[in-house]
């Protein structure tokens, strides 16, 4: 058997000529400040070029670390990050969806988020293997003061699995459209903080809005901006229940500028306001405290 042609996109010098000897770990018991990538799925960022600045929660602190090539940043589901984009940086992002993996190989010139130039790659999920195992035992070890070892040699072992995935792809007789459609939704999952629309996304994906507009339809069970409503309010649920934050912070972290609209979509799509969903989950944690 012949095999597999080699990943061109892919950086396997960068790679081997600089491994990952250390990997920052984000948290989550701190407030995110604004703008922070925070999402419900696990990534890794690798560094490939330049020096990659960051803000992160670690050891109860919010501190400011730069990754340069031979480190990662690995964030479990719900931890969050803040780039600062200060400096030219060339990335590489590995994002574990419930139901794809997603590449992007950042280049970063300026300040500005959305201006990041991407290529985007992605995979179906592996039914089998050892990928979720070794997110697991990621998330499992982080906050540990001894784990720094291990956790460099799990984040090879992942970027090796990555590759090797799309090395050779699992084949889920899953059609182009709908590769794309939920390529496009992990996107949107990423950036939802964002000033993001129909059109921006469509150019990030090199399709008119119109063709991602026919994707939803054929493939999804809502619209484009339903789906991105969702997620949005989604997140802003989990910076309820979770945080102390007050809703115009809740609004602007979750992509709403105007925060009596946000309120008005939290309220058509759960039935409550925000600050009524806050004081039921509290309630619902009061309640389900052993008395002491």
């Amino acid at each position: 058997m012949a095999s597999p042609a080699p990943l061109t996109w892919w950086p396997e010098r960068f790679l081997r000529r600089y491994p990952v000897q250390k990997v920052f770990v984000c948290g989550r018991q701190l407030h995110p400040p604004l703008y922070s990538h925070i999402v419900n799925f696990p990534r890794l960022e690798i560094p490939l070029r330049g020096c990659y600045d960051n803000q992160i929660e670690s050891g109860g602190e919010i501190v400011k670390v730069g990754l340069k090539p031979g480190t990662a940043l690995f964030a479990a589901p719900n931890c969050w990050n803040l780039p600062l984009w200060q400096r030219n940086v060339k990335l590489m992002s590995l994002l574990f969806g419930k139901k794809q993996l997603g590449i992007s190989i950042v280049t970063a010139h300026g300040s500005d988020p959305m201006q990041l130039k991407a290529q985007k790659y992605s995979a179906a999920w592996p039914l089998t293997g050892p990928l979720q195992h070794i997110l697991e035992a990621m998330a499992a070890m982080q906050g540990r003061h001894d784990s720094q070892p291990a956790m460099a040699d799990l984040a090879r072992a992942l970027i090796y699995c990555t590759r090797d995935l799309f090395q050779n792809p699992v084949e889920h007789n899953v059609s182009r459209s709908q590769k794309l459609m939920e390529s496009v939704c992990v996107y949107l999952q990423n950036h939802y903080q964002y000033d993001i629309t129909r059109n921006s996304v469509a150019g990030q994906f090199a399709v008119t809005p119109n063709h991602l507009s026919r994707l939803f339809q054929t493939h999804g069970s809502m619209t484009f901006g339903d789906y991105l409503t969702h997620v949005r309010i989604d997140r802003a649920k989990y910076l309820l229940r979770n945080y102390d934050l007050k809703l115009d912070d809740i609004s602007i972290r979750c992509g709403y500028r105007d925060t009596p609209y946000f309120c008005r979509v939290f309220k058509r799509l759960t039935k409550c306001t925000p600050a009524e969903y806050r004081s039921a989950c509290r309630d619902r944690e009061h309640s389900s405290k052993p008395p002491a």
